[in-house]
């Protein structure tokens, strides 16, 4: 079966390098256009060519960007590789489309009078795809790991709130004192502060111990096994192609049952490629679509893809280095922000399907209230605005027309990676508007990996794109808090301000979710204030595109693709 499958995706790779080489990017219509656009009509009972390929009656591929490799829980750090460490490892739980924890692992859990203490009870019955029985040491292992004095992820976060970090990171602690296993199947965490998100950092996805056991400070022992991940999810890793594709098989004894599909593969694709793919049938779901009117005209002409819509829980953003003096300065960031008529683009882009966005919260979120949508500057487009905020900070324009200061010139870097339509589009927008009022930028384009390095690793960059997928809960602390500005810390901008310090730790600390929204509103208003090295671009509707051969593959804004009553409810229609 491997040996077959394999010859399958050979003859998909064949058939992507054809259609790589024929793609377009298509243009979104003007903006105001009302005239309807002219699209044939697909033929009633239209041949579906996915049906055909070779290995279809098992097999169910999804496009997505590519991942980096990283399929280890504790290292991962783009959401793509996010999405295949969701689907081999498991957590103690998970939430539903509510955005409700419900149980997973943990059948059951409880939380201490002093809201210090969290006590989960596991299942019996869950087992890696080995066959070992998953258990509270595996849990434990895993947050050993994290708590390692040489660890350097993303994910420190989980750890260091908890009891006796300290004396394990830095001294001779044998154990973290703040993870008891008490039995096999109970475990609890102690932590130094009660924290509303002290829960969600017991949930990292469990490692199981006898595969990737290590001495402790010897983490590149445990990095070595980045790529032979092995895992108690519904699905097992078969094999990763670098820059193609990652080839899943179905856990058969997985807990919650098998999955209905035995075969899945994540194909990289990109935005010049992935239409023309369902088009063939060599794919049968992209993931994130760009939510333009085109690509949706496309779609419905083949007569055989669907959509799966729903508000994205997340939003897009230009990134700018704080450390950079240049940048450091609130003036020039809100001056860049006046400068840029992001209405327009938005509106040009993505016509009704996204919105400008203007804080790190999304609608979707119980944190984003009316009151803050009403209070918020909305930085409407004001190009004489942003000329008088940079001629106050005494940024004058320079003979080439550039803006300059002791020495220094309002000329930028701006790190992106190619075929992002969205990006596509924006770049010649920054550099009109931009140079309207005296700032250069110089494109330096890469792929989406290297500049995840460049910025994260590195924080080498002036400014650079992405986006940000939220959690249910909408602590940012993470992301936007001065302690992260560590090296792969999430706030690889280098904001630092105190009183966005002292309000994610209120947010953090208080249970009751009506002052916590009162508290989040102030954050939020700080962050619209202060810009904190981000230019919030849009947020929008997360469209996926769906082969009609594939029941069951429903996503909504607390639930993607690679959560488990996703995958286990998806089936193939012969």
């Amino acid at each position: 079966m491997k040996r077959k499958l394999s010859l399958l995706l050979a003859l998909v790779l064949v058939l992507s390098v054809f259609l790589a080489a024929c793609g377009k990017t298509e243009e979104p219509a003007d903006v105001g256009s009302d005239e309807p656009t002219e699209t044939e009509a697909p033929e009633e009972g239209a041949k579906n060519p996915a049906k055909d390929r070779e290995g279809a009656d098992n097999t169910i591929i999804i496009g997505m960007t590519e991942a980096k490799g990283e399929l280890m829980p504790v290292y991962y750090s783009t959401g793509y590789d996010g999405y295949v460490v969701d689907y081999m490892f498991d957590q103690l739980f998970t939430n539903d489309e509510a955005g409700e924890y419900i149980p997973h692992v943990a059948k059951e859990w409880e939380i201490s009078d002093d809201k210090l203490t969290y006590t989960f009870h596991l299942r019996d019955d869950v087992k890696f795809a080995d066959g070992t029985p998953l258990t509270a040491h595996d849990v434990e292992f895993t947050y050993l790991a994290m708590a390692d004095p040489n660890y350097d992820g993303r994910y420190f976060a989980y750890v260091d709130g908890l009891v006796g970090y300290e004396e394990y990171a830095e001294g001779n602690a044998e154990n973290l004192s703040g993870v008891v296993v008490h039995d096999d199947y109970t475990i609890s965490f102690t932590f130094k502060e009660p924290r509303v998100a002290n829960f969600t950092y017991c949930n990292m996805h469990i490692m199981p111990k006898h595969h990737y056991d290590f001495e402790k400070g010897d983490i590149e022992a445990l990095k070595a096994k980045m790529r032979d991940p092995l895992g108690s999810g519904g699905y097992s890793f078969v094999h990763l192609e670098p820059g193609q594709y990652i080839e899943l098989k179905a856990n058969m004894d997985y807990f919650l049952g098998a999955p209905k599909i035995e075969n899945l593969i994540l194909k990289f694709t990109t935005a010049e490629t992935y239409m023309a793919e369902l088009e063939k049938g060599t794919i049968d779901v992209q993931n994130s679509v760009t939510n333009t009117v085109e690509n949706k005209e496309t779609m419905e002409a083949m007569g055989f893809v669907h959509l799966n819509a729903f508000p994205n829980n997340g939003y897009a953003y230009i990134g700018l280095n704080h450390s950079d003096p240049r940048l450091a300065d609130k003036n020039v960031r809100q001056a860049l922000v006046y400068g840029l008529d992001r209405q327009s683009f938005v509106t040009n882009f993505f016509k009704g399907h996204g919105q400008v966005c203007h804080v790190p919260l999304s609608p979707v979120s119980w944190a984003y209230t009316d009151t803050l949508a009403e209070k918020m500057n909305k930085y409407e487009y004001n190009p004489d605005k942003a000329v008088e905020l940079l001629e106050e900070a005494g940024w004058k324009l320079g003979s080439d027309g550039i803006r300059e200061k002791d020495g220094m010139k309002l000329k930028f870097v701006y790190s992106t990676y190619p075929d992002s339509e969205w990006v596509e589009q924006l770049i010649p927008v920054l550099i009109d508007n931009w140079g309207k009022i005296g700032v250069a930028i110089e494109i330096n384009y890469m792929d989406f990996n290297a500049l995840s390095d460049a910025v994260y690793e590195e924080h080498d960059f002036d400014m650079y794109n992405m986006a940000w997928s939220l959690t249910v809960d909408p602590d940012s602390y993470s992301v936007y808090h001065s302690s992260q500005t560590r090296k792969a810390g999430n706030n690889a901008v280098q904001f630092i301000n105190e009183k966005n310090d002292q309000l994610l730790e209120a947010g953090r600390k208080e249970f009751d979710q009506e002052k916590r929204k009162e508290i989040y509103e102030e954050w939020a208003l700080n962050i619209n204030e202060e810009l904190p090295s981000y230019i919030y671009i849009y947020q929008r509707e997360e469209w996926n595109m769906v082969n009609d051969r594939i029941k069951g593959f429903e996503c909504s804004p607390f639930v993607d693709m690679s959560y488990p009553q996703v995958y286990l409810n998806m089936e193939i229609v012969k």
